[in-house]
């Protein structure tokens, strides 16, 4: 319990101070020349490495946001490998989108293209964070800045893969699946179970199972995958544990 008491606090601080928690001071000035030569190479540890300043920003979704030296913002999602997934500058004319993941059959992706029929990745984005908030209560809700795509449903277009901790008194992180085509959502929750992403590979995501957290039993940490059967996520763990 006392880790997730601890849990909570973390959470319900995140929340109070997403507006305006700042990070260490700026290295050099932020450019909208430098977020437009980003390419799908270029990590987060690389940008606040070279920039140093940033904040994060609640929109439903979380965003990673640079204040720029003309006056407006680069508003960024990542995966969980801190790759580039979306970046849009905002400003007083409103919102520019420099660079997205399109959209691809599962296993493919291409960069800096337009004019995909598949669906839009920062307009997905932003249905997933209204779904969420419709469906997950507000109490010490935390969304991860970060996205996998992997097609669980397989329609051929990728789906979005987030988590979500949340909870009071009994804490704990969902993962949650949102499918663009379907306008769907879908969550695992265990209760006393926490569900990360760890990994994507050619066939299959990789997710942490850990737990149970609240009792006298041992916690202990499982790995495997998740499939979609009767409109519900479900864990399918691997034949060894690691």
């Amino acid at each position: 319990m006392k880790r997730r008491s601890l849990i909570l606090i973390f959470s319900l601080l995140i929340i109070l101070v997403l507006p305006v928690s700042a990070f260490p001071a700026e290295k050099v000035p932020a450019t909208r020349e430098y977020f437009e030569n980003l390419d799908k190479e270029s990590r987060l540890e690389t940008i606040v490495a070279d920039l140093g300043n940033y904040y994060i920003e609640g929109s439903g979704i979380l965003y990673f946001c640079w204040p720029l030296d003309d006056g407006s913002r680069a508003k960024t999602v990542f995966d969980s490998k801190g790759r580039i997934v979306m970046i849009y500058i905002t400003g007083e004319n409103g919102s520019e989108r420099i660079y997205k993941r399109e959209y691809q059959k599962s296993g493919s992706e291409s960069d800096r293209s337009e004019g995909s029929e598949s669906p839009d990745i920062e307009v997905a984005v932003r249905e997933m964070g209204q779904a969420i908030g419709e469906q997950i209560p507000a109490s010490g809700r935390m969304l991860y800045p970060y996205f996998e795509l992997f097609d669980i449903t397989g329609d051929g277009c990728a789906d979005l893969f987030t988590c979500v901790t949340w909870g009071s008194g009994m804490v704990r992180t969902d993962l949650v699946v949102y499918d663009p085509i379907e306008k769907a959502l879908y969550i695992l929750d265990g209760y006393n179970y926490d569900y990360t992403i760890d990994r994507v590979e050619e066939n299959r995501i990789v997710i942490a199972m850990e737990g149970p957290h609240g009792y006298n039993d041992p916690v202990l940490k499982t790995y495997g995958t998740v499939s979609l059967e009767d409109g519900k996520l479900i864990f399918v763990p691997d034949s060894e544990e690691h």
